[in-house]
């Protein structure tokens, strides 16, 4: 089984990672991501964490990433293919739409002492999502390591005032404690924390629902400020299952979250800021929460 999970989702991260490559690594013409996503389809089916009603699934998700974000197509087929996009995307990440086994790969684990147990699930659902809005409605990724380098300089201040914020905030909220350690599961963690919650999420609310909340309302006085909040609202209520505080806490870091990606108009900008938030979380607080605070 570890094996097997290793190839499956070993292929959608290098898929992910693949995003970021140059052109010239391009096989006969096909991205490199579309092959190593294609293998752990592939692998899915074989193993069984996927069944053929949610290869249906990823498959028009594919279809509408590419039309919503092909400039070659009409505005009206945009507008529809944005919509299933959405409707899709949010069934994902959500796990209604069934079809996916995502298997269970760490059970009950107390990282911080008073914490609340850790669990983790390996989603392709979820996944698959940030994987082909970032792959197919994106077309301006970073290519370069100056660019790299450039979005670093413009979010290193944001990205401690989001720490800062969010941080004192839970520590008010008692929802967390300061609890500095170093845990076996680090390295295990920033790799599905990243490639499986970081790029989905921010594709998803960001490169969904904030981008084109404020395409549409830009033209209206505060249609900006509003696309950003809305989507930082929802982006908190999408964390229910935390409780308020959580609920209250995920909105705020909606927010500057929102203000990164809005200010840079780089994805890749917002997801860092998520990543580094959440690693200064787990090293340095309990992680996940307080048991007390839930």
């Amino acid at each position: 089984m570890a094996l097997q999970t290793s190839f499956v989702y070993g292929r959608l991260t290098l898929a992910l990672i693949s995003l970021w490559l140059p052109k010239k690594t391009d096989l006969f013409s096909i991205r490199i991501w579309y092959i190593l996503c294609a293998v752990a389809i592939g692998g899915g089916l074989l193993f069984g964490y996927l069944q053929l009603s949610g290869v249906v699934s990823i498959f028009i998700l594919g279809i509408s990433c590419h039309l919503a974000g092909s400039e070659q197509q009409t505005k009206p087929v945009r507008v529809i293919a944005g919509c299933v996009m959405f409707v899709l995307s949010v069934g994902l990440t959500m796990h209604i739409i069934p079809g996916f086994s995502n298997p269970q790969v760490i059970v009950n684990v107390v990282i911080s002492e008073g914490g609340v147990p850790y669990s983790k699930y390996l989603n392709f659902d979820k996944t698959v999502v940030g994987l082909f809005i970032v792959g197919l409605t994106f077309n301006n990724l970073l290519s370069t390591l100056r660019d790299c380098l450039d979005m670093i300089k413009k979010i290193i201040f944001p990205a401690c005032i989001t720490i800062v914020v969010i941080l004192l905030m839970s520590h008010m909220f008692d929802y967390v404690r300061f609890d500095p350690k170093w845990s076996s599961l680090f390295w295990f963690w920033i790799w599905t924390n990243l490639f499986f919650t970081c790029i989905a999420e921010e594709a998803l609310f960001r490169g969904i629902i904030q981008r084109y909340l404020i395409q549409g309302l830009k033209k209206y006085r505060h249609g900006t400020k509003a696309g950003l909040l809305i989507a930082a609202v929802l982006f908190g209520a999408a964390h229910y299952a935390g409780g308020l505080k959580y609920v209250i806490l995920a909105s705020v870091a909606g927010i500057c979250y929102g203000v990164v990606y809005l200010r840079t108009e780089q994805i890749e900008a917002s997801i860092l800021t998520h990543l580094v938030l959440n690693t200064t979380h787990f090293i340095f607080f309990t992680y996940p929460a307080l048991a007390s605070a839930i």
